[in-house]
């Protein structure tokens, strides 16, 4: 009896100790580990108050990855509604003009936009797999056709046929999603943003099955829609390195119903004037039940493909660019950082 007891005793302690670990591992921290690699060091530097940021591996050598975590001292919901509205979410030095489109778009969502001077010298030389601004055969053709690039008013006539274009293509993705993508034209190598978007999302398959309602609403929008995600469709004039672009991106914001993650949102490009062949972003948001007070961790993967490491410096190119990458998510996050604990303190 006093061996069956003591047996009984060891058996009891062992499974405590097997348990008490899984116990105590916090939700938060343990899905950051599991569904972004990021290490217990990085979750230490997070919760000390510092952005994490490092380069992902790619999958195609025009790509940039980039995976960026910090934690902020706001409610998920209130950073998803401050995001709702993208016109003063994004406002910032880079950003030029911006603007959402309605459903359906109108020539009036985008009257305040205007094509950059250099631009618009460009396209008066434009021709199909010969053009400095990405755009598809027929907008070329257009480009060409139905602006008079000898009268005085040429970059008036410019300006308003690239508002309709863009109109034009937008009503076309509100319709037929992914199907009615844009395929680039200025080069001689087809660009078809949609193949390219769907190769991004492939890239980082693992991610993406933690958020499979999302992903099947991206790749499959309009006709897969879920109630807990809304849509905007934005536009916007940003300085990116030399050029000004002009660029048109559907960001989806997902409540989530179950699991650690509180809201996973995805700005998926499907138009850029320079530069950029597809990009796509992931931000997820994953509640801190750990401490009483309001707070919550911030992880944003971004992979985008881009169109200047071609040649014999390519890979110089693409190391630089990945530097200034994580360069720039490391300073966006922290000013978001700044800036989102400023407005909360400020909300009550």
């Amino acid at each position: 009896m006093v061996i069956r007891h003591f047996l009984c005793s060891v058996w009891l302690l062992v499974l405590l100790a097997a348990w008490e670990p899984t116990r105590g591992q916090d939700p938060a921290r343990t899905f950051l580990a599991t569904s972004f690699k990021i290490s217990s060091a990085e979750v230490a530097q997070v919760d000390a108050g510092h952005v994490v940021v490092r380069t992902l591996g790619i999958t195609d050598p025009r790509e940039v990855a980039t995976l960026g975590v910090v934690r902020i001292r706001v409610t998920p919901e209130f950073y998803a509604e401050r995001l709702a509205d993208i016109v003063t979410f994004k406002r910032d030095e880079a950003v030029l003009q911006i603007g959402t489109f309605s459903n359906p778009p109108a020539v009036t969502d985008v009257a305040n936009l205007t094509l950059d001077d250099w631009d618009v010298r460009k396209l008066r030389d434009c021709r199909v797999n010969d053009c400095s601004v990405q755009l598809s055969a027929d907008a070329i053709d257009r480009f060409k056709k139905d602006v008079d690039w000898q009268r005085p008013d040429a970059q008036s006539q410019a300006n308003r046929l690239a508002r309709q274009l863009l109109v034009e293509y937008v009503t076309r993705y509100r319709d037929m999603g992914t199907a009615a993508s844009m395929q680039y034209a200025d080069r001689s190598e087809r660009i078809d943003v949609g193949r390219e978007f769907a190769s991004l999302v492939a890239a980082d398959s693992e991610t993406w099955q933690h958020f499979r309602d999302l992903r099947e609403h991206l790749l499959h929008y309009p006709a897969a829609h879920s109630p807990e995600t809304s849509d905007i469709l934005y536009w916007s004039k940003e300085r990116v390195s030399r050029r000004l672009v002009v660029s048109v991106t559907h960001l989806a914001i997902s409540r989530m119903t179950h699991g650690p993650a509180a809201y996973a949102m995805a700005s998926k490009q499907i138009y850029g004037a320079h530069y950029y062949d597809a990009s796509l972003g992931l931000t997820v948001l994953v509640r801190d039940r750990s401490v009483s007070s309001p707070a919550m961790y911030l992880v944003y993967l971004n992979r985008s493909r881009v169109d200047i490491f071609d040649g014999m410096f390519g890979s110089l190119a693409r190391r630089l660019v990945s530097s200034r990458a994580r360069s720039v998510v490391s300073t966006q996050l922290g000013r978001l950082q700044r800036s989102m604990e400023h407005q909360f303190s400020g909300s009550g």
